[in-house]
């Protein structure tokens, strides 16, 4: 393995402060509930799309196709507000911390957002979360296995020391990419050996340094 000296990049935040104001408004209509490490909660409820604020803690997003790890949301935020527009995007939300959650129907979320005019703050909040998932995309797009499970590294690693607990590096790189749990052992286990990061009972403990190829 060769070292370089190329950039590190960090985790993107599915939040931004327009997520915080649309998040004031909406808390006093939603029901608020507290959940536990590892609780999940669909976006849509018989047959009822539904919007989260995230109000304490820190969730992940999955696809409900494949479970796919979208990425993962710190209070104060909201998730499921594109449900608003009638997509009913089919996804879940799981706890990875205790975490304060207000449940709104997206509908009512809609007449608080059109009643307080907060129309352009939800656009502004979208397209800055949107942009963040674009550029996330494009780094999930390396060539190379390697390549793939070292961006997941650093991005792991920028996460909050609760999540870097809750989840086993293989398991956090398996359900964000298409790549087999043997690869990423193996993988792991190269990285390991050559001193390049320390991982103690599958968790990700610390990063030294990265080789760009391998």
């Amino acid at each position: 393995m060769a070292l370089t000296d190329k950039p590190e990049t960090s985790a993107p935040r599915l939040s931004s402060p327009y997520g915080i104001e649309l998040v004031k408004h909406l808390k006093p209509f939603a029901e608020i509930r507290l959940y536990q490490p590892g609780d999940k909660l669909q976006m849509i409820v018989d047959d009822s799309p539904l919007c989260y604020l995230i109000l304490e803690g820190t969730v992940a997003t999955h696809r409900v196709a494949d479970d796919v790890l979208l990425g993962s949301v710190q209070s104060p935020s909201l998730v499921g507000i594109a449900n608003m527009s009638r997509m009913n995007i089919e996804g879940y939300i799981k706890a990875l911390t205790p975490c304060k959650i207000g449940i709104i129907p997206a509908g009512k979320a809609r007449e608080i957002i059109d009643k307080d005019g907060l129309w352009e703050t939800l656009s502004e909040h979208m397209m800055m979360v949107a942009s963040r998932l674009m550029a996330f995309g494009q780094d999930l797009s390396a060539p190379t296995a390697y390549e793939v499970i070292r961006q997941q590294l650093l991005i792991l690693m920028s996460e909050d020391q609760a999540i870097r607990r809750d989840i086993t590096a293989e398991k956090y790189i398996r359900e964000k990419t298409t790549l087999s749990r043997s690869r990423i052992m193996r993988i792991l286990s190269d990285l390991k050996t050559g001193g390049y990061i320390d991982i103690e009972r599958g968790r990700l403990l610390k990063i030294h340094k990265l080789p760009e190829k391998y």
